[in-house]
């Protein structure tokens, strides 16, 4: 780190000290690890905004998705504050066909937003770009993967001495995080800026963190409802919510209520190649492990939908081996899993139940998305990219429930008691903490 930097650091983090905090911080703040953008006056300052606008490009047009959409409203509150905004994002990866720049995305923030928004490559001078913005200014940069040492996994300290997080942190005053979805990863724009800058959590973030909140503040009827194709994921997640309390009863359908089947010594017939195939006949002993150790909370399915003549056939449990391939779960177990809703006072649902592409088989998924969302004494959360398509395909919104994360992966590592490096850094920097011993 240059002479340059260290004065610049060791002044922002001194002042720091003496911004103002509203007098209306909630206690659920105030006894927080974070800091939050909101708790500061940010009029004239240069923020570094890290949001998540990596979007699905379909060819070559920019799909305007839940996130961008998320992120363009706090972008718009900070720079409404009077804040300088710089926004950093990424966009798909190195040899992909969508590892495209960020113009196009910011023409698209503009559009949502209504309000003047300029973009500059890392080819420009960028670093003069930024020094000329005015207060309420928008900026954004290109890709950050266009970076050679963006995606590499490096500590919060190892990052803040890559030359482009220096170079940007000279002509900032605060980082903001504000996407949970990728702060399972420990890159440059990530965790970087955290020991050079005061940082904080962003208006996006503190919505997940606050919904994700109640499964700590809610003690009990807790549930969760797993599905979706990804079993390996799903497996870990459901036995750290059970051992950590954040469930109490689980709720399980889909492929991965059907490997439980399995676990059970269930054929299921014309399926069992496909779990062959798959490998995920590998999985078992991994699900027997949880079937032998929380059993009692488990609802399994006891009716699948499967496909005869292109046309929904239901099939008891006790019925299988069938000879046809099941895509859902049965009407008898939608009722099932629509009961312990209306029983519980929160409910994680992540992963639809049955193959919702296919109009024949959403009932399952439907149904139970449809009760949660009428039962209103429930407090419901909502995650994983294959949930979001699958309110998309439904025609459900997310005004319709509680809180439906955007974060997908990281999610899926939060609710399992993984550590993410994102928040860390935000905790382990928080220049706002008292040194110890004072």
């Amino acid at each position: 780190m240059n002479a340059e930097t260290i004065i610049k650091v060791v002044a922002r983090a001194t002042a720091f000290y003496f911004l103002p905090t509203p007098s209306s911080l909630g206690e659920s703040l105030a006894n927080d690890d974070l800091n939050y953008v909101e708790q500061v006056d940010v009029r004239g300052k240069t923020l570094l905004l890290r949001v998540d606008i990596n979007s699905s490009v379909v060819e070559g047009r920019v799909i305007v998705s839940s996130r961008l959409r998320e992120h363009a409203q706090s972008i718009q509150e900070l720079a409404k504050r009077g804040a300088k905004v710089v926004v950093l994002s990424h966009q798909g990866r190195e040899g992909e066909e969508d590892f495209i720049p960020l113009q196009r995305h910011a023409n698209l923030v503009r559009k949502l937003i209504q309000r003047e928004v300029s973009f500059a490559s890392w080819d420009e001078d960028y670093k003069a770009i930024i020094r000329k913005l005015k207060d309420g200014d928008i900026l954004v940069l290109d890709n950050t993967r266009f970076q050679k040492d963006e995606s590499v996994e490096k500590t919060p300290l190892e990052h803040s001495r890559d030359k482009f997080v220096q170079e940007l942190a000279l002509v900032s005053d605060f980082f903001v995080e504000d996407a949970l979805s990728i702060c399972h990863r420990s890159h440059a724009t990530v965790t970087g800026f955290c020991p050079l800058l005061p940082c904080f959590a962003g208006p996006a973030l503190k919505k997940e963190l606050d919904a994700l909140q109640r499964l700590t503040d809610i003690n009990d009827k807790k549930l969760c409802i797993l599905g979706g194709a990804k079993p390996a994921d799903s497996i870990k997640l459901l036995k750290r919510m059970l051992e950590g309390g954040k469930a109490g009863e689980a709720c399980v359908g889909g492929l991965f209520g059907e490997l439980f089947l399995k676990a059970q010594g269930i054929s299921f017939g014309a399926k069992d190649r496909f779990f062959e195939e798959k490998g995920f006949t590998a999985l078992l002993p991994q699900v027997k492990e949880v079937l032998e150790k929380f059993s009692d909370r488990l609802i399994l399915p006891v009716d699948l939908a499967a496909e005869k003549d292109g046309k929904r056939l239901e099939v008891r449990v006790s019925d299988l081996p069938t000879e046809y391939m099941t895509y859902d779960i049965g009407r008898d177990t939608t009722e099932l899993f629509k009961a312990r809703i209306r029983q519980a006072n929160l409910v994680v649902f992540n992963g639809p139940l049955g193959m919702y592409e296919n109009l024949e088989f959403t009932i399952g998924t439907k149904k139970v998305l449809e009760t949660l969302a009428f039962t209103k004494k429930c407090f419901s959360i909502l995650g994983g990219g294959d949930t979001e398509r699958a309110l998309q395909v439904l025609g459900l919104l997310h005004e319709d429930f509680s809180h439906v994360s955007l974060a997908g992966k990281a999610l899926l590592q939060f609710l399992s008691g993984n550590h993410l490096p994102g928040l860390e850094a935000l905790k382990q920097f928080n220049h706002r903490k008292k040194p110890a011993g004072s």
